[in-house]
């Protein structure tokens, strides 16, 4: 497999290019056999566009452009301070106070820095190694419990997101108590589970545990004024009715027989139109789709059977999905020799918003 691949460094303002590459290879033994590790022999975290963390991704599963600075939410601190009922006082490199829990005085270690705060002012962090095994018993993580189920994801290197799952050693009287508090909690075990640390994160007098949202439902609306501002692949402008009022909308797909109904999978804003999708079903049809944070898994709706299908999003040179992560962006749905339903990105909302709409 041949592949070209650049190495951004950000900090030195300059690219390296390098090609005909061994794509079983990951990006952090690719750097290291060409001679560009770190010369004081610290891990060096590579990057895609949006900040996540692609050291273990092999050179086929890789972004064009990948960067050598630290991902989002991760850094690499010295701890001076004595640690306090398990939080060690530490300065991040931008220079903010962090609450580091497991901190050590003179110890230097990756961190991972969480959404929470103390008292709104200093985010919590917590250890991990960028290279395997990544924890191991005893380690201390700092996780909200889960609004359901026994399971929560922590930071995983491999893919630069919380979807390395452990599962809390409570029962289930004691997380219903506790949903949606910040906390931590000791990996046992193989690192699979974990006990939570009362000791150090007391849960306070008259918690109110959280509940989750109930799930937005999808509006079905009728589709009205259709007018095609491509032809290839097929984009429909046109109006749809909620309520009493009409509204402009961007729409993909085929009619169910004839019937002009659709859903509405992303509702307006200030610079976008409503996307809909119609309600028909067959290969060869355009859809709006969100590209899911990991994975190339997304579910279709199969009008013809009711029920909602796997389709697969196609590996596209021109369509880097690493950068379109969270993003609507609309596939047409094809057969392939390998995924049953495979979904092939042609374009991106974003390019018809300007477009004479009805």
């Amino acid at each position: 497999m041949n592949k070209r691949l650049i190495v951004s460094f950000p900090f030195q303002e300059s690219t390296i290019s390098i090609e005909d590459l061994d794509g079983s290879l990951t990006l952090d033994a690719l750097l290291k056999d060409h001679g560009l590790s770190a010369r004081d022999g610290s891990f060096q975290f590579l990057t895609d566009a949006n900040g996540r963390m692609v050291n273990h991704l092999k050179l086929s599963d890789a972004p064009a452009v990948i960067h050598v600075q630290r991902p989002k939410n991760v850094d690499q601190v010295w701890v001076d301070g004595t640690p306090r009922r398990g939080f060690a006082p530490t300065i991040d490199s931008e220079g903010r106070q962090i609450s580091l829990l497991g901190g050590q005085e003179n110890m230097f270690t990756s961190v991972y820095i969480t959404k929470w705060k103390v008292g709104n002012k200093n985010p919590v962090a917590y250890c991990f190694s960028p290279t395997h095994p990544y924890y191991k018993t005893g380690d201390l993580v700092y996780i909200q419990v889960p609004l359901n189920g026994e399971t929560v994801g922590i930071y995983n290197p491999v893919t630069g997101k919380e979807n390395l799952m452990i599962k809390l050693n409570a029962t289930q009287q004691e997380l219903d108590s506790m949903r949606g508090f910040w906390s931590a909690w000791e990996l046992i075990g193989n690192g699979t589970n974990a006990k939570f640390r009362r000791d150090l994160t007391p849960l306070p007098n008259g918690f109110k545990p959280l509940t989750p949202r109930s799930k937005k439902k999808i509006l079905r609306v009728n589709v009205d004024k259709m007018h095609a501002i491509q032809a290839e692949p097929s984009i429909h402008s046109g109006r749809i009715q909620i309520g009493k009022n009409k509204f402009k909308a961007l729409i993909c797909g085929v009619d169910s027989s004839n019937s002009q109904k659709g859903r509405v999978v992303a509702s307006s804003n200030k610079t976008r139109p409503n996307l809909v999708n119609l309600e028909g079903y067959q290969y060869g049809m355009t859809q709006f789709v969100k590209i899911p944070e990991s994975g190339r898994t997304i579910k279709l709706y199969n009008s013809a059977c009711n029920q909602w299908v796997d389709c697969t999003v196609l590996i596209d040179e021109a369509y880097d999905i690493n950068t379109l992560r969270n993003q609507w962006v609309i596939v047409r749905l094809k057969k392939h020799n390998k995924y049953k339903r495979a979904l092939k990105i042609v374009a991106l909302p974003r390019e018809f918003y300007k477009k004479k709409t009805n």
